[in-house]
């Protein structure tokens, strides 16, 4: 093999590696005009989920799971949100095969929680809660995503999963 055609191959190669191939989690989902939902019941918690805007795995989606439902699927720059029962509820952002990073919300009946998706080359890939003006001001820089296959069942439970491997 020559040197160019391994040196072409070598950089393709690190290329695919860095931003990751451009396989779809889920390919029913679109961006689409942001709607304020309506507040939580007192039995609900309310979750918005943010992506980093980062071009580390820019070409991969997160699909974005809780306990062991697909909830919506983000990009860079994206964000969703939805309502789940109150109580401990395991927020996994997963990128096929695995998750990648994940984090519990604890019980808070009728409230609202933001959670942001790290991704960077310093920062590394984790998700942190955020306060409320964080959240206000990602809206406006963020598109909002929606999934149409509403409850989709992933096969593991992961809430499950991390209590089982935290014991």
């Amino acid at each position: 093999m020559s040197v160019q055609i391994r040196t072409i191959c070598i950089c393709l190669f690190v290329f695919l590696l860095i931003s990751g191939c451009a396989t779809s989690y889920n390919d029913n989902f679109k961006q689409m005009p942001f709607v304020e939902p309506t507040a939580p019941n007192s039995d609900e918690t309310l979750i918005y989920v943010f992506r980093e805007n980062s071009f580390l795995a820019s070409a991969r989606q997160f699909g974005i799971i809780g306990n062991d439902t697909v909830m919506c699927v983000l990009t860079p720059g994206t964000f969703c949100n939805f309502k789940v029962k109150s109580g401990e509820n395991e927020i996994v952002a997963f990128m096929a095969p695995s998750p990648l990073m994940h984090y519990r919300v604890q019980s808070r009946p009728g409230k609202t929680a933001y959670l942001f998706c790290k991704v960077g080359y310093t920062s590394g890939l984790f998700i942190e809660e955020i306060d409320e003006h964080q959240a206000r001001e990602l809206i406006k820089q963020s598109s909002y995503t929606e999934i149409e296959v509403k409850n989709q069942k992933v096969e593991t439970n992961y809430k499950t999963y991390y209590d089982n491997l935290y014991k």
